[in-house]
């Protein structure tokens, strides 16, 4: 009895919160395919604000996380958790006696994505931070 009735709680809950209680655990709110990400960079101390880039990428349950660096950074992903709508990671690359540590969250509506990545990097010359601000949209299937 007691199952039962925490079980209608559970499910009134959702309905009043809207919440996915058909999600399997640990997927995010999100649409898989291609998306039209908009990224909107900020340098402390640049004279002038970088103009937004937008770029195509394939996001997927598997791959959450977009793309920010060139092919040719040695980048790792250490860590990556997800919640309900929302992914956080620290993503870490070398490249060139160059080191940068990026922690980024993303949160998913469906077929729209929001996020943010603060990066600090390690150079010759000293240490800077960067933070990149994402939108973006689903335009299709991943090609």
């Amino acid at each position: 009895m007691k199952k039962c009735i925490l079980f209608t709680v559970l499910m009134i809950l959702c309905l009043i919160f809207n919440i996915s209680c058909s999600k399997g655990k640990g997927e995010l709110d999100l649409e898989e395919g291609m998306y039209s990400i908009t990224y909107r960079t900020e340098i402390p101390g640049m004279p002038m604000p970088m103009p937004p880039i937008t770029l195509n990428q394939c996001i997927t349950q598997k791959n959450p996380v977009p793309e920010q660096s060139s092919g040719s950074d040695e980048c790792t992903i250490t860590r990556m958790n997800t919640s309900s709508d929302t992914v956080t990671w620290t993503m870490e690359c070398k490249q060139r006696g160059s080191y940068l540590k990026a922690t980024g969250t993303m949160t998913f509506q469906g077929d729209k994505l929001e996020g943010k990545t603060q990066m600090e990097m390690e150079t010759k010359s000293g240490r800077d931070t960067v933070t990149t601000y994402m939108e973006g949209k689903r335009t299709g299937p991943c090609s």
